[in-house]
């Protein structure tokens, strides 16, 4: 039986969802550093390193009104998306951002699991390092930060 994104909100799920465990998850840290910031510095490395990589952010997190929250879920927002998606010639990978001691609440780590067990490569960063080092092990044509 395939199932389709539609399918997902209909699956039977744990009241806790649990990450699959061959996801990669970064450790935890300490550094103060919010979410953004990490996204952010992530974003602006690749841009201005990885020539051959397309780097998008997916704006599915923040306040909206909503009417906003209508409108962006008619367009296809889906909540518990990755926050940035990395295409190149041969591949393609999502990131999960998250601050040092936090991990994804239980609509990310569904969803994460969907995109996992559907062959998609997927993992939970924290660092521009760490998401780097993961995307050159997946083959991404991706220059070590110097």
């Amino acid at each position: 039986m395939t199932l389709w994104l539609d399918d997902f909100d209909a699956l039977e799920e744990p009241a806790t969802a649990v990450l699959d465990p061959a996801i990669y998850v970064e450790p935890k840290d300490k550094s103060p550093e919010d979410e953004d910031s990490r996204q952010a510095t992530f974003v602006a490395t690749m841009r201005r390193t990885a020539k051959a990589c397309e780097v998008y952010a997916v704006p599915n997190g923040g306040k909206r009104t909503q009417w906003a929250a209508a409108k962006a879920k008619r367009e296809g927002m889906r909540k518990g998306w990755p926050d940035v998606g990395i295409v190149w010639a041969d591949g393609e990978a999502r990131i999960e951002f998250k601050a040092g001691r936090t991990m994804p609440d239980d609509d990310q780590v569904r969803l994460l699991n969907w995109l996992h067990l559907r062959g998609h490569a997927v993992a939970v960063c924290r660092t521009a390092e760490g998401a780097i080092n993961w995307l050159q092990g997946l083959g991404a044509p991706v220059p070590p930060i110097r």
